[in-house]
């Protein structure tokens, strides 16, 4: 069991760390809590840094905020195209000054035109590379509109409504009004014989 000494020593050690201070440090400190399955390792080709990564990944799950794994699929798919894209755009250059630099008889006045004709094939794969790709970002996107889109307009569940009781209290059946009591009629007095009846309305 820690000791009150060591407990306050610990307290002091972690107010010393204060994190990442540096926007690259911060930018791959935030990915720790992003459930995403873009890994610098994998996608990180020599001369690219790492960090660059890190913070692109960073702005779109900080811009997206994706809820559902359908979600973070189409984002992560839209990471990946974006940041190929920008190695095609930098390979697109090199291929350029390399063809500057390997061209017998550079041409002075159109140095451009030189080279275009020399690596017309690389300049082509490399153009359908770069149209496919972004196909595949426009693709992306539109899935995660429309799932986001769907999200927001999903009608809200229902309330649960209470559990109802196995078994309810009986009412109490209404009272019954007291029976009426029927009218007693006694039998009427003998009459003699040869004296008028009386009218039973007139008694």
């Amino acid at each position: 069991m820690s000791t009150l000494k060591q407990l306050e020593a610990n307290r002091l050690n972690s107010q010393k760390s204060t994190g990442p201070r540096s926007v690259q440090g911060k930018a791959a400190s935030s990915m720790n809590a992003l459930k995403t399955g873009i890994h610098a390792q994998s996608l990180v080709i020599r001369g690219e840094n790492p960090d660059d990564l890190a913070a692109l990944t960073a702005e779109y799950y900080d811009h997206w905020q994706p809820t559902a794994p359908e979600e973070r699929l189409w984002l992560d798919t839209l990471i990946r195209n974006d940041w190929l894209l920008r190695r095609l755009f930098v390979a697109e250059a090199q291929l350029w000054e390399y063809g500057f630099q390997k061209a017998w008889g550079l041409s002075q006045t159109a140095p451009l035109g030189h080279v275009s004709i020399t690596r017309e094939d690389s300049f082509r794969h490399l153009q359908r590379r770069i149209n496919d790709t972004q196909r595949n970002c426009a693709r992306a996107l539109d899935q995660l509109q429309r799932l986001q889109k769907e999200r927001r307009e999903a009608p809200s569940p229902a309330p649960a409504r209470p559990p109802i009781p196995l078994h309810r209290n009986p009412q109490p059946l209404p009272k019954e009004s007291a029976p009426q009591k029927l009218a007693s009629f006694r039998n009427p007095a003998p009459v003699p014989r040869g004296a008028a009846r009386p009218h039973p309305i007139s008694a």
